[in-house]
C-alpha cells in the first residue's frame, strides 16, 4: 500500500493533528509513499463550515456544559440522537459525492478518518472499492465513532476496547492515539532547557489550555507566579485574547514565559516536570509519551470529563481540585517522590510515542 487519504473535521485540532501525524508517519515510511490530508467540512459551504468548525471553538470555551449536553445526549438512542442522525445523514447525501471524487481522484488506496463526520457513510458506500479505517482521538469513545462498517478501528484504552465489545464489533485494536514522530525519540531536560533557554535548576511546571486555549489558564498562572522557585511556562494556543492578557499582565517576569501557538511542543514537554492542561486526546498523549506528570483542568463536559476519568483513575494524572490554589498542588506532587513514582507507573500504561506506526502496519497489511 503505498497511498492513503487521512480525513479529518476542524473541530478544535486534535483530529487536525491526528491526521497529519499519520501522514507525517506514513510518508517516513517509504520514498515511494503518497498522502493526503483533508478536512471534510471543506466540502460544506462556507456559512456553514464556520457554524460548525468556529460554533465548536465559542461552546468549548465560553458556554461547555452545552456541548455535554450535545454529547451525552446523542451517545445513546434518544430523540435528540435521531434528530441529529437525521441532520448528519441529510448532509452526507449532498456532499459526500465530492469527498468521493477528491480521494478517488487522488489514487488512495486506504482511507483513514480522525473525525466522525461522513466516516461510516463513507465506509457503507465504498466498503467493496476500497478499506476504511477509524482512528479514534479520545481515550473513549462515542456512539458515531463505532461501527461494524470500518475495514478497522483504533482506540486508546482498554476502557474504549469494551465499548467495541459491548457493541459486538470486532476488529478493534488498542494502539494509542497517533503523535509526531517527534515523541518517539525525546531529547533529555538538561538539553530541552538549554535550547529553550531555561534555569536548569529550577522546577518547570507547563501550563496549556491546548490548541484552543480553553480553561482556567489565568487563575493557574497567577497562583504559579507567587512561588518564586517555579519557573512557568504558558501555552495560550490560538486564544489570542488570553496570551494578550497574560503577556501585558507578566511581561518582564523572568519566571513566567507567555507564548501563543508553538511549533516545538515536544521540548516544552521535555523541560518541564509538570504540566497543568485541559484533557484533550491529543494533548493527553502528547504528554503522556513525554512521560510528564499531570494536572488536569475543568474538562469540557463529554470526552475530555471521560478521558480525566481514565488517567486519573489509572494514576496516569491527578484533577486539579482548585485553580486559585495550583501552585500548591502543583508542589505536593513534585516535592512527594513516592507521588511521582507511582505517577510515572500509570503513565507508562497509556504512554504510546509509536501508536502512529502501529496503527499504520496494520492498515499497511490489510487484505
Amino acid at each position: 500500500m503505498r497511498s492513503i487519504a487521512f480525513l479529518y473535521a476542524s473541530e478544535g485540532t486534535g483530529h487536525k493533528a491526528a491526521a497529519e501525524n499519520l501522514k507525517e508517519w506514513f510518508l517516513e515510511s517509504g520514498s515511494e509513499n503518497t498522502a493526503m490530508c483533508l478536512d471534510v467540512l471543506e466540502v460544506l459551504p462556507l456559512w456553514l463550515r464556520g457554524t460548525v468548525s468556529k460554533g465548536y471553538l465559542l461552546i468549548a470555551r465560553h458556554v461547555p456544559w452545552i456541548w455535554g449536553r450535545f454529547y451525552w445526549g446523542s451517545d445513546k438512542l434518544s430523540i435528540q440522537a435521531s434528530i441529529f442522525d437525521h441532520i448528519h445523514s441529510l448532509l452526507c447525501s449532498i456532499y459526500l459525492p465530492e469527498i468521493e471524487d477528491i480521494v478517488s481522484s487522488s489514487g488512495a488506496e486506504a482511507v483513514v478518518f480522525t473525525h466522525y463526520f461522513g466516516a461510516s457513510l463513507f465506509a457503507s458506500r465504498n466498503r467493496l472499492k476500497i478499506p476504511v479505517f477509524y482512528v479514534n482521538t479520545d481515550f473513549v469513545t462515542h456512539r458515531f465513532q463505532r461501527s461494524p462498517v470500518f475495514s478497522a478501528s483504533f482506540t486508546a484504552s482498554e476502557a474504549a476496547l469494551e465499548q467495541y465489545r459491548i457493541d459486538g464489533i470486532g476488529n478493534v485494536f488498542n494502539t494509542g492515539i497517533p503523535v509526531s514522530k517527534k515523541y518517539s525519540s525525546p531529547i533529555s531536560k538538561k538539553t530541552a532547557r538549554e535550547q529553550l533557554g531555561l534555569d536548569q535548576n529550577k522546577k518547570t511546571v507547563l501550563v496549556t489550555g491546548g490548541g484552543i486555549g480553553a480553561g482556567p489558564v489565568i487563575d493557574v498562572t497567577n497562583s504559579l507566579a507567587e512561588e518564586k522557585g517555579i519557573q512557568t511556562l504558558v501555552i495560550c494556543g490560538n486564544n489570542s485574547q488570553l496570551y494578550k492578557k497574560l503577556s501585558l499582565k507578566y511581561s518582564g517576569n523572568e519566571n513566567i514565559r507567555i507564548m501563543s501557538f508553538v511549533d516545538n511542543m515536544p521540548e516544552y514537554y521535555c523541560a518541564s516536570d509538570l504540566a497543568v492542561m485541559k484533557p484533550g486526546g491529543l494533548s493527553l498523549s502528547e504528554a503522556l509519551s513525554a512521560k510528564l506528570p499531570l494536572l488536569l483542568m475543568e474538562p469540557i463536559p463529554g470526552q475530555e470529563q471521560l478521558n480525566m476519568d481514565i488517567l486519573c483513575g489509572s494514576n496516569a494524572a491527578r484533577r486539579l481540585k482548585n485553580s486559585i490554589r495550583a501552585s500548591e498542588e502543583a508542589l505536593e506532587i513534585l516535592g512527594n517522590h513516592l507521588v511521582l513514582e507511582s505517577m510515572i507507573e500509570g503513565i507508562e500504561r497509556f504512554s504510546r510515542p509509536s501508536a502512529a506506526e502501529d496503527i499504520l502496519e496494520i492498515i499497511t497489511k490489510h487484505k
